[in-house]
């Protein structure tokens, strides 16, 4: 007998002596896994080591810290090798998931943390002058500024934003970083000469920004006038344009296609291997879907299982507080769209995994939306998938819900509204009049293309159209 095939029949003898065991059961395909390990998908010592963590899993249970003080000591390649195993033979399970956090977190403690990346357009918040920095801080306490004025939670964020970026600008200027007429002007300009051009409404709100962050902190009547006059222009120049988020509403798919598309990536996350893109797949399926019919605002779609995510044995519950207006925005999630949330709490596990994975997600109160490794998403990661996925920001999933179901009349301006969490009476106005506009509009099209008689249409485009 050759030693190569004395080889395989002593590898085919350790594979069977670890099927044998008894949480094998109804895995003991040796010849299917036997192949694996000949065509190279993994190891005979990864299947081993498999075997290593299956034991622990049922002796000890599956927390995350039990994985990580098991396969302590284990290089990353033996990790890996040992991943390539379990998602060969299980395809997708909760021990994948805890072996991706490990790996994920394999070395950190000794890393140097990475360097922040640079902003090309503004400075980071903490690189503010200390006088607005505190000020940001009150704001964020409630308390009011020097002309009274309290911005709500939402509009904080923005405020920060520019004013990062009026500081980069008077930085980049040489001028002193402070809210002055030179500074005001200087970025101004950098608006308006953007290399990707910028709305003019988008310059409106920003010079907006400023103004209302120059009251908050009790600028200069000089710098306040000057701003107040710059708006004035901009109100003007804005009048007649057509806001950018417009066009790209109009671009948006239907809700069918949506989920069509939100049903693709999911399928394509149960087939990649790579963690972190299958993750990410997740995320963005859910972002799209759930927050279709539940337009919240970026700032709210930072949501936790038992705080804003209920559960009542039954159906998921929506329950928090709306951070522009801070009233309380209840509203049941049926099963259709609590299947989207489930593939979050699942993370590519089988759906047997289901109740007791949710119940740790609520036990943990773990973000809905998490990363590969399990840390918790940014802030504005829902907006920012939207943006990649369907071309613009979640802000849009309002109108976009607006237009959907301002095709009912009135009646569908109330349902969209209450979705929403909207109450002003001048917002269903203006709801009111985009939805007639646009009847109006289809309906002029639709009798226009009515008048054109076969003959004229032939004419026009052709025998073949």
């Amino acid at each position: 007998m050759s030693s190569n095939s004395s080889w395989a029949g002593q590898r085919r003898e350790d594979i069977r002596a670890v099927l044998a065991q008894p949480h094998w059961d109804g895995i003991r395909d040796v010849e299917r896994i036997e192949r694996m390990v000949r065509n190279g998908e993994f190891t005979l010592a990864a299947l081993r080591r498999l075997n290593a963590i299956m034991l622990n899993a049922q002796d000890k249970g599956r927390a995350f810290e039990t994985m990580a003080a098991f396969t302590a000591g284990w290089s990353k390649a033996e990790l890996w090798n040992t991943r390539a195993a379990m998602f060969a033979i299980f395809e997708n399970g909760p021990l994948l998931r805890e072996i991706d956090r490990v790996i994920a977190n394999h070395g950190r403690s000794g890393r140097k943390p990475y360097p922040r990346r640079a902003r090309r357009f503004s400075v980071f918040p903490d690189e503010l002058p200390g006088r607005w920095q505190a000020a940001f801080r009150d704001m964020v306490a409630g308390y009011p500024g020097e002309h009274g004025t309290v911005p709500s939670p939402a509009m904080i964020l923005t405020m920060k934003t520019k004013a990062c970026e009026i500081i980069r600008v008077a930085r980049d200027a040489g001028l002193a970083e402070d809210l002055s007429i030179p500074a005001a002007i200087a970025y101004e300009r950098s608006l308006v000469t953007r290399e990707k051009p910028l709305s003019a409404r988008t310059i409106l709100s920003a010079i907006r920004q400023i103004r209302d962050l120059g009251r908050y902190i009790g600028a200069d009547d000089e710098v306040l006038g000057h701003l107040a006059s710059r708006i004035r222009i901009h109100e003007n120049r804005s009048q007649g344009a057509i806001p950018q988020k417009e066009a790209k509403i109009q671009t948006l798919p239907d809700y069918s296609q949506i989920f069509g598309m939100a049903l693709d990536m999911l399928g394509r996350a149960e087939r990649v291997r790579n963690a972190r893109s299958a993750q990410r797949l997740r995320n963005m399926a859910v972002a799209i879907t759930l927050f279709s019919p539940f337009p919240l605002r970026a700032a709210d779609t930072q949501l936790r299982f038992g705080d804003q995510i209920l559960w009542d044995g039954a159906e998921y519950r929506f329950d928090l507080i709306v951070s522009k207006t801070q009233r309380r925005f209840v509203a049941p999630v049926i099963p259709v769209f609590g299947w989207f949330i489930d593939q979050l709490v699942l993370q590519g596990g089988g759906p047997e995994h289901l109740a007791d994975l949710r119940a740790e997600c609520f036990q943990q109160n773990r973000p809905l939306f998490v990363n590969y490794d399990d840390s918790a998403g940014h802030e504005r990661m829902v907006s920012y998938y939207w943006s990649e996925a369907l071309g613009t920001g979640c802000h849009a999933a309002r109108t976009h819900l607006h237009d959907a179901f301002g095709r009912l009349g009135s009646r569908g301006v109330e349902l969209a509204m209450r979705a929403c969490g909207q109450r002003s009476e001048r917002t269903a106005e203006a709801y009111r009049t985009r939805a007639f506009e646009i009847l109006t509009r289809e309906r002029a099209h639709s009798d226009m293309a009515g008048a054109i008689m076969d003959a004229e249409w032939r004419e026009f485009f052709g025998d073949d159209t």
